[in-house]
């Protein structure tokens, strides 16, 4: 049975023929998709390729899993719950460090700070409950990737997580313009910096992580369909 598909103008069918072209001369799916995406060539575009690859080996379309619209909306409550209790824990956290340069650092001119004792506690319970509830979540979404490869590409996944470190580094962003603002204005102190500080490690922590987190991709096996016919 012959594999050759007939050369189209779609970008999409010439990359199916590159791969078939690199399979024929013994080069495995895991070696193929790796050399496309380092030479610039999306993850999904990959995935599609080979997707379109397998439909015409078999002759068939893959089918469609049943409820995916169902696992979808799983799939968005998990990501949208995981982030939210993130942005909890976080500000929490933040705002317990706060207290601390506060109580570090008095600052005479202002002593409007509230009972910290109240602001400790209730930033403690929100850390309590949140950060757990988060561990939780990113566990369960991540046994998910590693069992089902295809959900690294998911839409949602990607738009929810792009969504939270568009949040992430607006935030980085405001805290930097509010550092130079101080900076250029002389009105610098060493309790401002620190709270300066304290924001860009917090935030840069979620940058660097979920920078990396969306980036992985599923460990290809190597497979290598031989064409018998």
């Amino acid at each position: 049975m012959s594999t050759d598909l007939p050369p189209t103008p779609d970008s999409r069918s010439e990359l199916v023929q590159f791969i078939l072209l690199a399979r024929d001369r013994g080069a495995t799916d895991e070696f193929i998709s790796k050399l496309l995406r380092d030479y610039g060539w999306p993850s999904r575009e990959v995935e599609r390729a080979f997707f379109e690859l397998y439909e015409g080996l078999v002759g068939r379309p893959i089918p469609t899993p049943r409820g995916a619209s169902g696992e979808l909306a799983r799939d968005a409550f998990f990501y949208l719950l995981a982030f939210v209790t993130l942005g909890v824990w976080i500000q929490a956290l933040g705002e317990m460090a706060f207290i601390f340069i506060n109580h570090l650092i008095p600052d005479s001119l202002n002593n409007t700070y509230g009972d910290p004792s109240w602001q400790v506690a209730f930033a403690l319970a929100r850390l309590i409950v949140a950060y757990p509830v988060y561990l939780v979540l990113m566990r369960q979404i991540n046994r998910d990737l590693a069992a089902h490869h295809e959900k690294y590409f998911s839409g949602v996944r990607k738009w929810l997580t792009y969504l939270t470190l568009l949040v992430a580094a607006l935030i980085a962003i405001g805290a930097v313009i509010a550092f130079l603002t101080s900076f250029l204005r002389g009105e610098l102190t060493p309790r401002f910096l620190l709270k300066a500080l304290v924001v860009l490690v917090l935030d840069g922590g979620v940058l660097w992580y979920y920078f990396d987190w969306i980036r992985r991709k599923p460990a290809l096996q190597g497979l290598r369909v031989k064409d018998e016919g």
